[in-house]
């Protein structure tokens, strides 16, 4: 609650970030940076902030952080608005949008200077880039995975298939947690267009094509939430009450709750499992009935740009540079925006990992030739709209407002109405 009122606070201070032209970063000054996530990412992104203050002692760091739903809501208005934040955290789909509508500074004068790239592989920087520019910067890298509780599984007979399991194993096993041990096997996992994208590419298709129109059919998702639908009767995933409540967040995890046996996250959310969760957890890779398509990318879990309405851009840049490339702030961070994005500083970060750093270590090591490269292209303007409206819908379906068939035809209307196509 304190997050979500300090970050409500943000539309009042806008004086250090809506004047126009730079100020020299060696200047007294006040800049904002602001993220979303849970408790463990924000402990340890104020900690670097203040690493960074001592450094830069001309340099005042203002920082605010809520849940993702409201992030994007405050963040939307003030971009339009003129009054945005110097440093922030994005996604693919707010990067697409803020990018297409020239609201983010170019960072390719200050990459080689101010910001270095050098440990950086080029295809998490080819994810920021846009008509071949750098306008966002990777936080990190993470994959798709299973969180499940050891115990729950175990005492239901159910272990993680040597191959990994088939969506027609899986549906099974999940029915089986449920009858074992009263929690739903899985949270559903329906509600997130991020679990919809790792299906898709399961099946040779994607959200977006690389021209920036939308990659999936009518048919598509509603063969996707018919399968939900399915599951949800044999009580193998959550009912919607339980459902409606999800939003990557820690603290609204059926998961967490124990509610549900497994959840599908990004490993990025790893220490935040560990740290809110009172289980044994272990973790395996997604379900999926092809044997070379796993649906799980190494990708950004989010990146960082800066307002191209900052005055203080200078500033910003040295502050998103100690975030990359200052190897303490990575030792800080762990990977609570998945491994660091510096391949040298995440080699010693996975070296000296313990607890949910570890874990994530681990995982990412165990599945690595799981992987395919993430999705380089620019998402078109609108696709954070899609994303909200995935959710809207399917809260529809769950709660048997409207038809699996009605609500996929919905959403691809709804999506190209958003697109514009």
């Amino acid at each position: 609650m304190l997050a979500a009122a300090a970050f409500t606070l943000a539309g009042t201070l806008t004086a250090c970030s809506s004047s126009s032209g730079d100020v020299s970063s060696d200047s007294k000054q006040t800049i904002r940076f602001v993220w979303w996530g849970n408790e463990d990412r924000a402990k340890a992104t104020e900690k670097v902030v203040e690493r960074f203050e001592k450094a830069h002692p001309n340099i005042t760091v203002q920082t605010e952080f809520s849940g993702y739903p409201a992030y994007v809501q405050k963040l939307t208005t003030q971009m339009a608005g003129g009054n945005a934040p110097d440093l922030l955290q994005l996604d693919r789909p707010t990067f697409g949008e803020y990018q297409q509508k020239n609201q983010l500074a170019e960072l390719t004068p200050y990459v080689g200077k101010d910001l270095k790239t050098d440990g950086i592989s080029d295809n998490l920087l080819a994810g920021g880039k846009a008509v071949g520019k750098q306008y966002a910067m990777p936080a990190g890298l993470t994959t798709q995975l299973l969180v499940y509780d050891k115990d729950v599984f175990k005492k239901a007979g159910v272990t993680v298939p040597e191959g990994g399991w088939t969506w027609k194993q899986f549906a099974a096993d999940m029915a089986k947690v449920e009858a074992k041990s009263g929690r739903a096997g899985s949270t559903d996992f329906g509600w997130a267009i991020d679990w919809f994208e790792s299906w898709l590419h399961q099946h040779g298709k994607q959200l977006y094509t690389s021209d920036r129109k939308l990659g999936f059919t009518e048919d598509d998702l509603k063969q996707y939430w018919s399968m939900l639908a399915s599951m949800r009767e044999q009580k193998g995933v959550t009912g919607a009450e339980d459902t409606t409540k999800m939003d990557g967040s820690a603290q609204n995890s059926a998961l967490v709750a124990k509610r549900a046996g497994s959840e599908i996250a990004y490993d990025s959310s790893v220490t935040s499992y560990v740290s809110t969760y009172s289980g044994t957890l272990g973790y395996a890779p997604l379900p999926s009935d092809s044997k070379t398509k796993s649906g799980m990318a190494a990708l950004p879990p989010v990146y960082y740009g800066i307002a191209k309405t900052s005055s203080h851009k200078d500033a910003a840049a040295l502050l998103l540079d100690f975030l990359l490339n200052d190897p303490e702030s990575g030792k800080v961070l762990g990977t609570t925006r998945g491994t660091p994005p510096n391949s040298k500083i995440a080699t010693k970060v996975c070296a000296d990992a313990t607890g949910g750093d570890k874990q994530t270590c681990d995982f990412q090591s165990k599945v690595a030739d799981k992987l395919s490269p993430s999705d380089t292209w620019l998402w078109p303007s609108g696709s954070s709209a899609v994303k909200t409206d995935f959710q809207r819908v399917y809260d529809d379906v769950i709660f048997g407002k409207t038809s699996v068939s009605a609500g996929a035809a919905k959403v691809v209307a709804n999506a190209k109405q958003s697109l514009g196509q």
